[in-house]
């Protein structure tokens, strides 16, 4: 089994015993979860429950593999799932909103935003980024992950349709921009 073996031959290979199964779990694993995990943390969370979110899709996985009906769909089947466990936490605790973090040190910030503290800029950016609707913060961290998410991926992550991505995102860069103080300096 290579890494250009479909979703669909290791569905099939996860429902036989021995090496076959286990080499097409590894293969799952490598080719999903970076998605995932970017899914998870465009909630804002810390690593442990970003970690828990991508653990919890891949227990749901196994508990379902067998009742895909689109092989295909395996991805964005697990980003869904992931997506809808971290809606779930932050409606249920309230624990979750980026606001919140804003106030942290830097050491507790996510690290995906802890770069943003080095100066003043940085902190109103944040700040405007912290008052952004939550669809417009999933999305423009979906777009700055690094390594970088496909639009397909991005689209697949957010259930939204491809051709809205782009339009959307400069509708949140424009909110961006006009809830930054004048003056403010940032990488155009």
């Amino acid at each position: 089994m290579n890494v250009d073996t479909t979703d669909a031959d290791l569905l099939a290979a996860l429902r036989t015993p021995g090496a076959a199964r286990e080499r097409a779990w590894q293969v799952l694993l490598a080719r999903h979860t970076p998605k995932m995990a970017g899914v998870a943390r465009s909630f804002d969370v810390d690593r442990a429950t970003a970690d828990d979110l991508v653990q919890t899709a891949w227990l749901r996985f196994l508990e379902r593999h067998d009742q895909i009906r689109d092989p295909g769909s395996v991805g964005p089947w697990l980003c869904m799932v992931v997506r809808n466990e971290a809606r779930r936490l932050v409606t249920r605790r309230r624990v979750v909103p980026v606001a919140d973090g804003w106030d942290r040190t830097p050491a507790e910030l996510p690290e995906h935003t802890a770069a943003l503290t080095a100066d003043e800029d940085a902190v109103a950016l944040r700040s405007a980024f912290a008052r952004l609707g939550e669809a417009c913060r999933q999305l423009l961290t979906l777009m700055t992950l690094d390594p970088p998410l496909s639009y397909d991926e991005i689209a697949a992550a957010l259930d939204r349709p491809r051709g809205s991505l782009g339009p959307t995102r400069q509708r949140c860069l424009d909110q961006l921009r006009k809830l930054l103080p004048p003056g403010t300096e940032v990488g155009r």
